[in-house]
């Protein structure tokens, strides 16, 4: 099985031959269309959140077998893609592979979250993505709006009272700090909450956040100097800096570091599927906004999980204070079952010991997975975590359902 890194140089030394007419048609392709290319019905829902942002939704209502409920209501399992990702993570790799076809067939109603900014959730009420005010946000408003409207769709349109919720990266950052400010029973509506790859503190980060945060000593706005206001795109004299920086000492070609999501996540994968690495490059990073990096750098710096730092006047104005107030995850209530990796450079092995095993109530911890051999990508693309990951949770949902102990 080749690394991360060998498949990766090969997709890069031949991107006229990949772009060209024998490309997969998977890479141009958006979700729903692959999820259809495998013969399963994709259905698209757009949701508006409170302040505005129309997010598109893609659901997998049934899947190739004929699995029933003892109530008739197939269970909704809704998946939260991470950090410069969209709901693609789940059904990029083959059907046998990917999780929410896998879930599918096992007779789950499938439901894809796209959070603001990336590739599904580029509208707006009033604004365009060529607006300034279209980016001022991080993940404080995904935790705040994007989830609760998403998920609220969901149960909508199933008819459920609550749903299995499997998050990755920042899909479980977003929903740890939505359940830490539950004050009116909102996190009721999730019966479990599967966390891969899970973010609470950053601060023994590696890569490229980690870069910026130890190299760049820039106040509040120094940073959209360095980055531009806006969507996340950085020049290219410092991806530069970045890939000389993170990728020294390691056996990859200097090229392969160009792929940020590559900088990012971190280092080569031993379970990829050489064939489908194309396609991960062709969607990924889905965008965000530089505000929302900015806020996972300022996490690096901090040491815990802080609300946005808008510097003291704007934290004033903001939250009433100066100092910015940090999310409390001893406030979530929901069964937590976690699932990470020991060579993740994102949600690293001692950020999860350290904080999230500490800071979560360890009444909520249901399970606490750690997996050997697993970087950040292989949670969604690991040719392993169909048996190690998606197998046990379909099981443990649906020996919840069928009130099997």
């Amino acid at each position: 099985m080749r690394s991360w890194s060998t498949v990766l140089l090969a997709v890069l030394a031949t991107s006229a031959t990949v772009f060209g007419h024998d490309a997969d048609p998977e890479m141009k392709m958006t979700t729903p269309q692959i999820i259809m290319r495998w013969g399963y019905p994709a259905m698209i829902y757009d949701v508006t959140t409170e302040d505005g942002y129309i997010l598109e939704l893609h659901r997998i209502p049934y899947g190739k077998t004929n699995v029933t409920w003892p109530n008739g209501k197939k269970p909704v399992i809704f998946m939260q893609h991470g950090l410069e990702c969209a709901s693609d993570n789940w059904v990029v790799n083959l059907p046998s592979e990917s999780a929410a076809f896998l879930f599918a067939d096992a007779g789950y109603d499938v439901w894809l979250g796209n959070f603001r900014g990336n590739t599904y959730g580029m509208k707006h009420k009033t604004l365009k993505p060529s607006h300034s005010a279209f980016w001022d946000w991080s993940w404080d408003e995904m935790q705040e709006y994007d989830l609760p409207a998403m998920i609220e769709k969901a149960l909508q349109v199933s008819g459920q009272d609550s749903l299995y919720y499997m998050g990755h990266s920042q899909g479980t950052l977003t929903m740890f700090s939505r359940l830490s400010n539950d004050k009116v029973g909102w996190g009721n509506k999730i019966k479990k909450f599967f966390a891969l790859a899970p973010v609470g503190s950053v601060e023994h980060i590696k890569g490229a956040l980690k870069f910026f945060a130890d190299y760049f000593s820039l106040e509040f706005d120094g940073w959209f100097d360095v980055f531009g206001s806006g969507e996340f795109l950085p020049n290219n004299w410092i991806m530069k800096l970045v890939s000389e920086s993170v990728c020294a000492g390691l056996q990859v070609e200097a090229d392969v570091c160009d792929d940020v999501m590559f900088l990012i996540a971190g280092p080569e994968s031993n379970q990829v599927n050489a064939t489908r690495v194309p396609i991960y490059v062709a969607h990924t990073p889905a965008g965000t906004s530089t505000q929302n990096i900015v806020h996972w750098i300022q996490m690096v710096r901090h040491g815990g999980t802080p609300y946005y730092d808008y510097g003291e006047k704007g934290n004033k104005k903001h939250y009433g204070q100066g100092n910015v107030p940090s999310y409390d995850f001893t406030n979530v209530n929901r069964p937590v079952y976690l699932y990470w990796g020991d060579s993740d450079w994102l949600a690293d092995p001692t950020d999860v010991t350290d904080f999230l095993l500490t800071h979560l109530n360890p009444a909520t911890i249901v399970q606490n997975n750690k997996l050997i051999d697993y970087n950040h990508l292989d949670f969604i693309w690991g040719l392993r975590a169909p048996k190690d990951i998606y197998e046990p949770i379909i099981e443990i949902i649906r020996k919840d359902v069928l009130n099997i102990s």
